[in-house]
C-alpha cells in the first residue's frame, strides 16, 4: 500500500512540474513561439473569443471594434483598389470581400506588421464560385469543411485567399484585398482579437 502510494505521490509531483513548466515558459498552443512585433503585446491566444467582433464598413472605410456591443475603438482602413466595383470573385480582381467571416490565422511576422487573417473564401463563396465554373467540386468542399470546422480555407484556388487585416496603412492608399490599419490600431486589435473572432464586412 504505501509503495502504490510512493508511486501516485510521485506521479502527482511530476504532473505538478510539467504544469509549472508550461507557465513558466508561456505556453500558447501555438506550433511556433511569437517572436515577431506582436511577442511584446499581451496577445490573446486562447481559444476565448470574449464576444469581441469586427465590422468593416466598405463604404466609410471604418473598422468598428465591439466587445459585448459595446464599441471600443473605430479606426481608418485602406480596402481594395477594386473594390467599389463589387464583391470579391476571382483571385487577383484587387477586391476586399464582403460577407461573414472569423479569424482563422494570426501572424506576428507578417512583412505588414501583424496581420488577422480571415476565412475567406466562405461557404457562400465557394457556393457561388462553384455554380459560376470557377472552383470545382473538390475546392468547393474542401472550403466548406475548413469553414465548418472554424479553420483556415484553401487560400490556393482560383477564387484567391489570404485576406487579412494588418498594419502599415498608407493614408488614402489602396490593398490588393485586405483590410489595412495604422500599426497603432493593429497593436489593439491583436490584442483584443483570437481565433475565431467573427468579422463582418459589409457596406
Amino acid at each position: 500500500m504505501m509503495k502504490w502510494a510512493g508511486k501516485g505521490y510521485r506521479c502527482l509531483i511530476a504532473a505538478a512540474l510539467v504544469m509549472a513548466m508550461a507557465v513558466s515558459s508561456n505556453v500558447t498552443g501555438y506550433a511556433e513561439p511569437i517572436s515577431g512585433p506582436g511577442a511584446a503585446i499581451a496577445a490573446g491566444n486562447s481559444a476565448s473569443v470574449n464576444n469581441v467582433t469586427i465590422y468593416v464598413s466598405k463604404r466609410t472605410k471604418t473598422l468598428s471594434l465591439k466587445q459585448n456591443g459595446v464599441l471600443i475603438a473605430e479606426y481608418p482602413v485602406s480596402l481594395g483598389a477594386s473594390s467599389s466595383e463589387g464583391n470579391k470573385k476571382v483571385e487577383g480582381d484587387m477586391r476586399t470581400p464582403s460577407g461573414e467571416f472569423y479569424v482563422c490565422t494570426r501572424n506576428d511576422k507578417s512583412v505588414a506588421y501583424l496581420a488577422l487573417g480571415l476565412s475567406y473564401p466562405a461557404i457562400k463563396d465557394a457556393e457561388r464560385g462553384y455554380a459560376d465554373g470557377i472552383i470545382t467540386q473538390a475546392q468547393k468542399d474542401e472550403i466548406v469543411k475548413a469553414n465548418l470546422e472554424g479553420k483556415q480555407p484553401p487560400w490556393d484556388t482560383p477564387l484567391g485567399g489570404a485576406i487579412e487585416i494588418h498594419g502599415c496603412r498608407v493614408p488614402e492608399g489602396t490593398t490588393h484585398g485586405c483590410v489595412a490599419v495604422d500599426n497603432s490600431a493593429m497593436d489593439v486589435l491583436w490584442n483584443y482579437c483570437n481565433l475565431g473572432v467573427p468579422v463582418t464586412i459589409g457596406p
